[in-house]
């Protein structure tokens, strides 16, 4: 079946032969001499081109100008065929994942590839790879520093998903810890979602120094609406570089077990790229709960073959109106 987004934009179709009715030529020619719309010079070329050919054989240059103009509009109206349905791999679970982007995050006491590494890109591996194994789960991702956004709403696209979270970066939400914002945020995406089992796993480096929600409070709210929190503290027993403290020195393991605690979820402790990768797979296995999932209707977008068809034309008539210009 074809359908098009956005329909309307095809009662466009006439615009050209409205701008030539009488009317249109009149305000033209009564404008004291001066065009109502200034024409370019190889656009002028083409369209007298067009206007002096014959209608023996001259068929295509008149109607190039309608046929790009159609491809045009019917790109914009965004059409697309819809497909047989496909039965969709689901679960009735539902998880949003709170990831600390505070400056701490880029402490490098843990290691990828046997190099030391900051802790954020060893987030961004790990956790990656977790979202990519929920297939037929639906995801969100809320990041967090001082202040919390939600960066992808639930969703069953889990390589868009993954793909917010590569493009996060220290710093780009302040560097303060809001851990109550963001879990507020959480519950958000999920307060109202029909999930049978839904989950937020938080995973934070630093303790609660920002914001306007206290942790305790939003996990209080959390097990009131039967969404668990699972909590990773994340940092190592070893020195980083250019830090004289301890790289545990800033992490509030007591808030994160309390907030695990109240939300009848489980508490984490992380202190190496190993220790992360083994808490994540342990969390994939909490929560789990079949349900049916709607078959799912594959849609084919037209708009590049349409653009492409039409990038063709224009340049075939340009080329047409340059050797024409050159004999």
């Amino acid at each position: 079946m074809l359908n098009f987004t956005w329909p309307l934009v095809l009662l466009l179709l006439p615009l050209p032969l409205l701008m030539r009715a009488p009317f249109f030529q009149r305000t033209r020619n009564n404008n004291d001499g001066i065009d109502a719309i200034s024409i370019p010079p190889r656009l002028a070329t083409a369209l007298n081109s067009i206007q002096s050919a014959g209608s023996t054989g001259q068929w295509l240059p008149k109607a190039i100008p309608w046929i790009c103009w159609s491809l045009l509009l019917l790109a914009v109206a965004q059409p697309s065929i819809t497909g047989n349905a496909v039965a969709h791999t689901a679960s009735g679970r539902a998880i949003t994942l709170a990831i600390d982007l505070s400056g701490s995050m880029e402490r490098d006491d843990f290691s990828l590839d046997g190099q030391s590494s900051d802790r954020l890109s060893v987030v961004k591996r790990v956790a990656g790879e977790f979202i990519t194994n929920q297939k037929g789960n639906r995801l969100g991702l809320v990041l967090f520093a001082q202040e919390a956004f939600v960066a992808s709403p639930l969703s069953y696209d889990t390589n868009a998903v993954r793909g917010y979270l590569d493009s996060a970066g220290i710093g780009m939400a302040g560097r303060s810890t809001a851990i109550g914002d963001a879990l507020g945020l959480a519950i958000q995406t999920l307060r109202h979602d029909p999930a049978s089992e839904k989950a937020i796993v938080l995973l934070s480096d630093g303790t609660n120094n920002a914001g306007m929600v206290e942790p305790e409070s939003a996990a209080m709210l959390a097990s009131e609406l039967g969404i668990s929190i699972h909590t990773i503290a994340m940092a190592s027993e070893k020195e980083a570089s250019g830090y004289e403290t301890s790289p545990s020195a800033d992490l509030d393991e007591a808030t994160l077990k309390r907030i695990a605690e109240q939300s009848s979820g489980v508490f984490f402790r992380a202190t190496t790229t190993e220790d992360l990768s083994a808490v994540y797979k342990e969390i994939e296995k909490l929560d789990l709960a079949e349900t049916d999932a709607p078959d799912v209707l594959l849609q084919h977008d037209l708009r590049n073959p349409i653009l492409l068809l039409l990038f063709v034309l224009l340049l075939g008539w340009e080329a047409a109106l340059w050797q024409r210009g050159r004999s």
